[in-house]
């Protein structure tokens, strides 16, 4: 039996994956809500800051822009010259800053070796497209707005730097652009001073908060392990309780002072009911189990008496059913010779030679016993008597001698099946190995007058099929009660071809060679239902039907390793009905 971890176990661990699983959870979450918390201050601050360029490069830009306009007005470069100088000593964090009219010249440049080349480059590119398309050709009543260019790449030996664009305006026709380029590294620097600062203060939170943990844990700790501890000796003396009872021990009682809580109090009082109740119980028993001793012995005999009764209905009835198989197949038998035995009956009393001969020769008698003589109308019609005479009666001589040997033949079929029932009631095995082929032509030959009666069209499809092992006087009785089933279910249908066909052939399963038989009619079909009933004993669609012969086939396949089974398309469209037996082994010889 595979051990099972105790209770104290189980506790420990849910307590212990609680604990485990609570607290560091419980401080994943509040250290992750502090850190969105930051991120989204840190992000604020960052942006304040941007802003602030932002805002102070737009008033630097627009107020250079209102001087440079004025200059460019009375074209005073040199003015505009010592501008852009000026505005680059007085903000230490602006890099350039340069005056660019339409044509992509710079007019003035804090770098006076500038002065009056043409600049390329993608932030000129952008400049001249500015100048283009964005800034309005005339002065607008309104305020233009500041463009800038963030930096996409790594300049000036890894400072990045931010460049404010302002239209310059001659009169009211735009004349130029001003271009005043900050570096972004004092910007950069705060950044990351700020989030070394917010780093360092998360670090610090986050082993303050690990310490707290640590100490919540280990108080938690200590209560489950207190909590566990008297719960766990509760649950050990009702366990031991239970056991010494399980071991027969009923006078084991529970004390209640050592339950810790209500419910276990409550346990343990049913607990020391239920013994109790047990030992009472155990006492009844000791005494209905003597009690019951006493009738047992009284009802043995009863049983003993009943059985016998049992055993003499069982084999009463088996030799009921035993004389119903009889008598089905006795009348299967009989039937055809009854008929033959009445035809012959009827045909030799009906017979000319019988009632027509004395007449005939009534003249030739005469003449004989010289009454009378002979006209030559009467000689001639003697001389034809006596001439024809001899081959009637030998004609209804073998005519009757057929029907006979027909009943002799008949008479020997019904001992055979009387004798087969003898072997069956001896539990006999007369096994052979048999031309199913054979037994086919015997069987038609039985049924011959009732198929010929019914004016009914036999089709034989007999294929070359092994030999099968089976009892030749029953397999022939299976074969027989098929036939006969099919020609009877055509004796309700008028107006359409009666038509038998029989066939043998050899099929082959999982490596099994089989024999196949069916019988095909052209009969009134049956309903699924009905063919799920075909085989049971007593049921009968005919109307004086025993309901044994399908039973019958049935078991005598079952018994020789075969199957037998029934097909319709439904009422009124016919009936096939199969069977399959096993082929012969090749080793045997056919018994003799």
């Amino acid at each position: 039996m595979r051990k099972r971890p105790t209770i104290s176990v189980y506790l420990l661990g849910m307590n212990m994956v609680l604990l485990c699983v609570l607290f560091p959870a419980f401080s994943y979450f509040i250290l992750r809500e502090t850190v969105q918390l930051r991120d989204i201050q840190l992000d604020r601050n960052i942006n304040m800051i941007r802003q602030g360029l932002v805002i102070r490069s737009a008033s630097l830009v627009r107020n250079t822009a209102m001087s440079a306009r004025e200059a460019v007005a009375g074209f005073d470069f040199t003015f505009l010259q010592n501008l852009v100088a000026e505005v680059v000593r007085d903000d230490p964090e602006i890099l350039y800053c340069m005056i660019m009219d339409r044509s992509r010249t710079v007019i003035a440049h804090n770098d006076g070796n500038l002065v009056g080349s043409r600049l390329t480059g993608e932030l000129d590119d952008k400049a001249g497209l500015l100048m283009e398309k964005t800034f309005p050709a005339k002065r607008p009543s309104g305020n233009v707005p500041v463009e800038y260019f963030w930096p996409e790449n790594e300049k000036d030996g890894g400072s990045r730097v931010l460049e404010a664009v302002f239209p310059v305006y001659s009169g009211d026709v735009l004349w130029g652009v001003i271009r005043c380029g900050y570096t972004l590294a004092p910007l950069e620097d705060e950044i990351v001073r700020a989030q070394s600062e917010w780093t360092a203060q998360m670090r610090q939170v986050t082993i303050n908060f690990l310490y707290i943990l640590f100490a919540f844990f280990l108080a938690g700790l200590a209560m489950v392990t207190l909590l566990t501890r008297s719960f766990v000796r509760a649950t050990r003396v009702l366990h031991d309780g239970v056991r010494q009872v399980a071991a027969g021990d009923l006078d084991r009682e529970i004390a209640l002072p050592g339950m810790v809580c209500e419910e276990f109090g409550g346990l343990a009082t049913s607990f020391n009911s239920m013994t109790e109740k047990l030992r009472l119980m155990r006492q009844q028993l000791d005494e209905y189990a003597r009690s019951l001793e006493r009738k047992v012995e009284g009802r043995t005999q009863e049983l003993r008496e009943a059985q016998g009764i049992m055993v003499r209905q069982a084999h009463e009835a088996g030799m009921a059913e035993m004389a119903v198989g009889v008598l089905h197949n006795i009348g299967n038998a009989i039937t055809p010779a009854q008929v033959g035995a009445t035809m012959l009956c009827t045909h030799l009393a009906e017979s000319p030679l019988r009632s027509k001969l004395e007449e005939a020769v009534a003249p030739l008698r005469d003449f004989l016993e010289g009454k009378r003589p002979l006209t030559q109308a009467e000689k001639e019609h003697c001389l034809d008597i006596l001439r024809y005479l001899p081959a009637g009666v030998a004609e209804e001589f073998d005519r009757a001698v057929n029907e006979l040997r027909s009943i002799i033949g008949k008479h020997r079929h019904i001992e055979s099946i009387i004798r087969l029932q003898m072997r069956y009631a001896r539990l006999m095995d007369n096994s052979e190995n048999l031309d199913i082929n054979r037994l086919v032509k015997d069987a038609l030959k039985i049924l011959a007058d009732d198929i010929g009666k019914r004016h009914i069209t036999v089709e034989m499809r007999l294929g070359e099929v092994p030999p099968v092992k089976a009892e030749e006087a029953k397999l022939l009785q299976v074969l027989v009660n098929l036939i006969k089933n099919g020609y009877e279910a055509m004796d309700g249908c008028v107006g359409k071809e009666r038509e038998l066909a029989i066939t043998t052939e050899t099929r082959e399963d999982h490596g099994q060679l089989l024999v196949l038989f069916s019988v095909t009619d052209t009969g009134c079909g049956f309903t699924e239902e009905e063919r799920k009933r075909f085989f049971s004993f007593g049921y009968s669609t005919k109307a004086r039907g025993s309901g044994f012969g399908l039973h019958a086939c049935a078991n005598y396949m079952i018994a020789n390793n075969g199957f037998i089974e029934a097909k319709s398309e439904g009422p009124g469209k016919g009936a096939r009905f199969s069977v399959l037996l096993p082929a012969a082994s090749p080793g045997r010889r056919n018994a003799e």
